[in-house]
């Protein structure tokens, strides 16, 4: 789906937020954007991913987004649309617009992602966002975010088995970053397989060392060991 922005490099940070978020780099996710909107303050998508990352000041953030009066598409129309119900609990009229937008757009990653984000960790509908989920994997077979959240999902449902299926497809998909081995240590550390974690942590430590989150839980997986 096309962003709409009258700024070119603003586009460029915002592309740039974007891969950060799928390697799960938040932070740097989120100065990309803040980059972005700095350029363009009335970048509504920058705004609204900023929301989906933020805890505090997520308010002010929601009240930018909405304030934006930028010529969106069609398909940010429906997303704005659904970030106004959102924000009123109006969840069944939040999922109609945002499957309007997948729709309109049914092999972007990132219309997907919106939704199942939505359903885990807003709406807390496991069921749902694995419907959703499988719905991106048909349509983009090799995007691998969406095995990583369909994992964490499967997990939440106790599906383990197919859980981890989900989470070895991540790591094949995204070898060479560090949360698909973070993540499948955070299967291991539920299922009770401490060695495992640890080993999978660090190899998502030595993968990438900004992941400190990754070394912390090795540590503590190496401490249940012990125990």
């Amino acid at each position: 789906m096309p962003v709409t922005t009258d700024s070119d490099q603003a586009l460029e940070y915002y592309r740039e937020g974007m891969v950060a978020f799928d390697q799960v780099k938040f932070s740097e996710a989120m100065d990309q954007l803040e980059m972005a909107v700095e350029l363009d303050p009335d970048f509504f998508m920058a705004y609204f991913w900023m929301y989906l990352m933020s805890g505090k000041g997520a308010k002010k953030i929601a009240d930018a987004a909405m304030q934006s009066d930028a010529p969106l598409n069609t398909g940010e129309k429906h997303i704005k649309t659904a970030f106004k119900y959102l924000i009123s609990g109006q969840y069944e009229k939040v999922v109609e617009n945002l499957k309007a937008a997948i729709q309109l757009y049914p092999e972007d990653p990132d219309v997907h992602k919106i939704l199942y984000i939505i359903q885990f960790q807003i709406m807390w509908d496991l069921e749902g966002a694995v419907e959703t989920l499988e719905n991106a994997i048909k349509a983009i077979p090799d995007y691998p975010l969406a095995y990583n959240q369909l994992g964490y999902a499967l997990m939440e449902l106790e599906e383990f088995k197919k859980a981890e299926e989900a989470f070895d497809t991540y790591i094949r998909l995204a070898p060479d970053i560090a949360n698909p081995y973070d993540s499948k240590g955070d299967f291991y550390m539920n299922t009770g397989q401490y060695e495992a974690a640890y080993e999978s942590y660090m190899k998502a430590y030595k993968t990438d060392s900004t992941f400190t989150i990754s070394e912390k839980k090795a540590w503590k997986a190496r401490e249940l060991m012990e125990d």
